[in-house]
């Protein structure tokens, strides 16, 4: 046991265990796959656990360890606390000798009190580097819950658009912890509005939308989300993404509207490829008169559709040949990408950062415990700083000549 603690509070263990999730987070931040673009991660990425790197058993070890340094280095801390505000002072602390100033006057004027023969000086500053380790025990421990319960997607929604998260193909680019619930989410997602061109004052332009959740068994939610806020429903919480799009609204019998949301090749071009219900591979084609992209608009846009080399023109409200039968094109409209997550321990984390200020608060303050000499004890003082203690030695030896 003493020696795994000793291993455990080993400062070398720690700067190694700290320095490679400062590399590890590094590299999963920047990596290829973990940007929009939604690149693959390669087969030797995901052999090391690196394909999602937040969630991958690496950095769940990496912290469940940095937990363990902690806790070790926090172990009887408290217990050593008590005892230096008993008196119990360390070999190290600063022993003043005897001379012909009265040492409780001085220690009076360095700020330590107390009638008896213990005194302190901001006691309860003692208590800051112990609320400082109990901190980042919090926050280390409510980030290893959270990634190892974290669940979190994408998913696309076109203006007027609906969609459960748990149903076939809705979300895609899933990450989720190893302790995870398997199922999605049970939440519909209803796109009301969508802006891809709003500009908040102080800020670059940005997306914004109107949502209408639905959980079964609740009220419906109506709520506005930007890049700055999201919306929680269910336990999920919703927020807008940066991608976005132009979107080819259908009527399919028998399947209702569907949106075929167009990724832009060109500025003023945006095609898809879907499969149509006879399991046919079908091309849409939009040409836009000015930028897809404009605030000022697309202008005129021209559609078609290519099946099997062949391309027909879409006219709306004109029926066009898709999969058996035949659908319509309604119009357009604007598709906007949203993410969700699930993320127990949130709360926990943010309580973590708040002890640990707490704590540096504390730590600002000089606290220290002076002990007067016993007599016949060659000492006038025995002090023990947290810091500044070789300033009261240079005071102390300016108070007088050695008695």
């Amino acid at each position: 046991m003493n020696r795994t603690l000793q291993l455990l509070r080993s400062p070398k263990l720690a700067l190694a265990v700290i320095g490679f999730v400062a590399a590890w987070t590094t590299v999963g931040a920047w990596a290829p796959w973990a940007q929009p673009s939604g690149h693959p991660a390669p087969a030797w990425a995901s052999a090391i656990g690196l394909a999602h790197p937040f969630t991958g058993w690496p950095f769940l070890a990496a912290v469940a360890l940095l937990f363990g340094s902690t806790s070790a280095c926090t172990w009887g801390k408290r217990a050593r606390i008590l005892a230096v505000l008993r008196g119990e002072l360390p070999p190290g602390a600063l022993r003043l000798l005897p001379r012909t100033g009265d040492a409780r006057a001085f220690l009076a004027e360095q700020g330590f009190r107390g009638d008896g023969a213990l005194l302190t000086r901001y006691r309860f500053a003692f208590w800051g580097g112990w609320l400082l380790h109990l901190g980042l025990l919090l926050l280390i421990g409510a980030i290893l819950v959270q990634q190892s319960f974290a669940d979190s997607g994408t998913f696309d929604l076109a203006e007027r658009e609906a969609a459960r998260l748990d149903a076939p193909a809705t979300v895609f680019g899933r990450e989720r912890g190893p302790l995870a619930r398997d199922t999605l989410p049970a939440l519909e997602v209803r796109l009301e509005q969508f802006d891809p061109f709003l500009h908040q004052p102080g800020y670059a332009p940005d997306r914004s939308s109107k949502l209408t959740l639905s959980v079964p068994g609740e009220p419906p939610i109506v709520a506005a989300i930007d890049r700055a806020a999201g919306v929680s429903a269910g336990g999920v919480e919703i927020f807008q993404a940066i991608p976005s799009g132009l979107a080819l609204v259908l009527d399919v019998p028998g399947m209702g509207r569907r949106a075929v949301r167009l990724a832009t090749l060109a500025p003023r071009s945006a095609a898809a490829t879907v499969t149509d219900p006879s399991g046919a591979q079908v091309r849409f084609v939009v040409d836009a008169e000015r930028d897809l992209d404009g605030r000022e608009g697309t202008g005129r846009l021209l559609a078609w559709v290519e099946r099997g080399g062949e391309r027909t023109a879409i006219a709306p409200g004109v029926g066009f040949p898709f999969g058996a039968g035949s659908a319509r094109a309604v119009g357009f409209a604007r598709w906007g990408r949203f993410t969700w997550s699930r993320t127990p321990g949130l709360a926990a984390v943010f309580a973590g950062f708040a002890v640990i200020l707490a704590g540096c608060i504390l730590l600002a303050f000089p606290a220290g415990v002076a002990r007067l000499g016993h007599p016949g004890e060659n000492v006038a003082a025995v002090v023990f700083t947290v810091r500044g203690s070789d300033a009261i030695a240079a005071d102390w030896d300016r108070a007088g000549p050695q008695s």
